[in-house]
Formats: structure tokens, sequence, C-alpha cells
């Protein structure tokens, strides 16, 4: 049951024969005629769809469409309390929790890091407008510059295009904060 709402795929399979095929159930649309089986029920995204009609939605939906029920009479044919709203699964809120945290790590590192970069591109530009400037010793600290900003800049793509993997390896070398195992996990499974 995810948001309160009975598994689709139990409550479709009362009303029509669905079979497996690979993670997703399969069976033929009761919303139009046909020989072959169109319609997919997605047990992960708890989703139906008719390649044949059109006809998608929700196990709220479904139910509408096949009993001829108002939305109201459809949450009591499922057991549900209309005008209530339903329960969030804790497994859900933990994940939003989790996510919702990641993604304000990323944003504090990403601010941290162009603001470096911008301090560094402009000792670049400082640079180019008078290399003569620089002393033997102004030159090694620019070199090293120039070498953190490749840096900052490849941390920058990874927080923006880069893997979960790779974000979290940033994230726990420039916060100096670990990311958790559980975070971890989910990255990689």
């Amino acid at each position: 049951m995810i948001d309160g709402k009975p598994d689709i795929v139990a409550v479709i399979g009362q009303s029509i024969e669905l079979k497996q095929r690979g993670r997703d159930y399969w069976g033929l649309c009761p919303f139009h005629s046909e020989k072959s089986a169109s319609l997919k029920v997605s047990p992960h995204r708890q989703r139906f769809h008719c390649f044949g009609c059109g006809a998608s939605g929700d196990v709220v939906d479904f139910v509408q469409r096949f009993y001829n029920l108002t939305f109201k009479d459809a949450l009591i044919h499922l057991g549900m309390t209309p005008g209530r709203p339903a329960p969030i699964d804790p497994a859900i809120q933990k994940r939003r929790k989790l996510q919702a945290a990641f993604n304000q790590k990323i944003e504090i590192i990403y601010t941290q890091l162009c603001d470096r970069g911008r301090q560094l591109h402009g000792i670049r530009l400082q640079v180019k407008k008078n290399p003569g400037a620089l002393t033997e010793a102004g030159a090694i600290v620019y070199a090293e510059q120039m070498a953190e900003l490749a840096a900052v800049d490849h941390k920058l793509d990874t927080l923006l295009s880069g893997s979960v993997t790779d974000q979290i390896e940033i994230i726990n070398g420039e916060s100096g904060h670990g990311i958790s195992t559980e975070v971890k996990q989910r990255a990689a499974g």
C-alpha cells in the first residue's frame, strides 16, 4: 500500500486477469474491446496505462472508470475515508527527508565552490592583465591557485551532472561530515 491506497495490482487483478511480464503486469483492457493485452499495470509506480485506448491513472482512477463511480464513491469502494488525507508512509517520509538533506548539502557546497571559483577567476584575470607583475614566489602561488581552480570547476560539474556516488564523495570531502551509510546504499542500489 502506497499513500494509504490499496495495491493497484491486487485491485485490478480482482477485476481482470493479469499476467506478470518482467516487473509489470499485463491484461486485456476492460475499457475497450481488444484481443491482445495492452493494459500495463506497474506495481512500482502504482499506475496503469492502456496502450490501446490511452486510459491511465492510479488505483482510484481505475475503480472510478471500471465501476462508473464518482471519486468519493471510488474511495469508499476501496475502503478509504473520503475527505481525509491518506497517512504518509514512514518509509517515503524518511526518503524525502534524506533527499532534502542531501539536496541542501549540495546547495551549500555548490555555493561555496562558486564563491571560491569567482575569487580564483578574479585572480586569473588580474594576472592575465598584468603578467609581468608576478614574482617567482607569486608565480608558484598562482600556479597552485590555478590547479585549485581546475579542481573547483570539476567539483561544480560533478555536483551539477555527476553520479550520486561522486556527489557524495564531494560532499564528504568538502563538508567534513560524512553522508550516512543509508544514503550511500540508496545511491548504490
